[in-house]
C-alpha cells in the first residue's frame, strides 16, 4: 500500500501542473495559438478523441512491427516541440530554440526520475492551456466524459493502455510521473519497476510508482477552460468554477489512491468526475449558470 507522503507527492504534481497551467495561459493565449478554431463546437472533442485513437493504434502497432527505438525518438520529437511551444511565450526564438535543445539533451543522457519529473510538470501545464484555450466549457466536459469511459475500456478490458504504459516505462520517455518508494531508487538503474500508470494506474511491488501525465492534463483542460470561460471573482486567484474544478480533481486524485492497491486503475474515470462536479459546483457557488 503507498504510504501518505506518496500519495501527497503525487497529488503535488497534479496541484503544480494545474497552477502553471493557470499562470501561462495569459502568456499563452496572447500568441493566438489554438488547437481549434471554433473553441464552443461540440465536434471538437470527438475530433481530438478520433486523434488519440489513431494515435494510440499507430503507437502499438509500431511497437509491434518497427521496434521503440522509432517510437521512442517520435515521442521525444513530439516533447521537443511542446517545451518549445511553452518555452517561447516568454522568450525570443533563438534562447527557446537553445533552452530546449538543452532540455532534450538533458533528458536523453540523464533520465533520472527528478528531471522526468520536473519537465513533465512543463509539459502537462503547456499541453492543458494550450487546449484549455482552445475549447469552451462544454465541449470540455464532452471530451471529458467521453475519454474517462475509454480509460475505463483500455485500462479494463483491452489493456492496451497498460502495455503503453511498460513501454514507456522501458523507453524511459517523460510520459509518466515518478514517485520513489526508497531514496537509493533510480529510474536510470531501474530494472522492471513498478507501473503506476494513470489512464492505467496501478503498480507492481517494486522500486517505484508512476502517474500518467494525462492524469495531470485531461482534467486540468477544464480548470484552465473556466478560467477563461467566466469572469473573475474580483480575488487574488482562479474564478469559482476554475477553483472548484481544481478542488473536485484534487478529491477525485484522493478516491482513485484510496482504491487503487496493487492492481491497475483507470484514473480518469475519478479524477474527471471529480473536477467535472468540482466545476459545477463552483458555478453553483458563483451563481453562475455553467453552460
Amino acid at each position: 500500500m503507498r504510504s501518505k507522503l506518496q500519495v501527497l507527492v503525487m497529488l503535488s504534481f497534479l496541484v503544480a501542473v494545474q497552477l502553471i497551467a493557470l499562470a501561462i495561459t495569459p502568456a499563452i493565449s496572447a500568441t493566438d495559438s489554438r488547437v481549434f478554431e471554433d473553441p464552443g463546437s461540440i465536434y471538437n472533442p470527438l475530433f481530438y478523441v478520433l486523434i488519440i485513437l489513431i494515435f494510440t493504434a499507430a503507437l502499438l502497432l509500431a511497437m509491434r512491427l518497427i521496434g521503440e527505438w522509432l517510437i521512442s525518438r517520435f515521442i521525444q520529437i513530439s516533447i521537443a516541440v511542446t517545451i518549445f511551444f511553452v518555452i517561447s511565450a516568454f522568450v525570443p526564438l533563438w534562447p527557446a530554440l537553445l533552452s530546449t535543445l538543452a532540455v532534450m539533451l538533458l533528458l536523453h543522457y540523464y533520465p533520472e526520475w527528478y528531471i522526468l519529473d520536473a519537465f513533465g510538470i512543463l509539459i502537462c501545464a503547456g499541453v492543458s492551456s494550450l487546449l484549455g484555450l482552445s475549447m469552451a466549457v462544454l465541449p470540455v466536459i464532452i471530451l471529458l466524459a467521453v475519454l474517462a469511459v475509454y480509460d475505463a475500456i483500455s485500462v479494463y478490458k483491452t489493456r492496451h493502455m497498460i502495455s503503453l504504459a511498460e513501454g514507456a516505462i522501458r523507453m524511459k520517455v517523460p510520459l509518466l510521473f515518478i514517485v520513489p518508494k526508497s531514496r537509493d531508487y533510480s529510474f536510470r538503474r531501474r530494472n522492471e519497476d513498478a507501473i503506476h500508470q494513470g489512464g492505467g494506474t496501478g503498480e507492481r511491488e517494486r522500486g517505484a510508482y508512476f502517474l500518467g501525465l494525462g492524469d495531470a492534463i485531461i482534467p486540468t483542460i477544464l480548470v484552465v477552460s473556466a478560467s477563461w470561460s467566466y469572469p473573475s471573482s474580483g480575488l487574488p486567484g482562479p474564478n469559482l468554477p476554475a477553483l472548484g474544478a481544481m478542488l473536485g480533481s484534487y478529491a477525485g486524485f484522493l478516491i482513485l489512491m484510496t482504491i487503487a492497491r496493487g492492481r491497475p486503475q483507470a484514473g480518469l474515470p475519478f479524477l474527471n468526475s471529480g473536477v467535472i462536479l468540482g466545476f459545477l459546483a463552483g458555478c453553483l457557488a458563483a451563481g453562475l449558470r455553467p453552460f
